[in-house]
């Protein structure tokens, strides 16, 4: 079965008693990203949604990047510093 963007989703369960993380997924993308995480897979339901565990430190959050606001000149001189670099690489 497939499913539509609106319906692939994630759920994350944390357990503080035994610290583990307990996650379910529909998305394929998301499913890669915790199998390469090292998340253990517990079983796969008929509609291929995913069960996996995990202990407490194999899943973290991040703060989302603001990105870099850099004045031309640091842009101009960034450029130039890659510009050797691979002047430097191919010779």
């Amino acid at each position: 079965m497939s499913y539509t963007a609106v319906e692939r989703e994630t759920v994350c369960v944390c357990n503080d008693e035994t610290n583990e993380w307990e996650v379910y997924s529909c998305s394929p993308k998301t499913i890669t990203k915790i199998k390469k995480a090292g998340l253990e897979l517990l079983r796969v339901d008929a509609d291929g949604g995913h069960y996996f565990k995990g202990d407490y430190g194999q899943v973290s959050f991040r703060t989302k990047s603001s990105g870099r606001n850099w004045t031309p000149e640091q842009r101009k001189a960034a450029a130039d510093r890659m510009a050797k670099a691979r002047s430097n690489k191919n010779t």
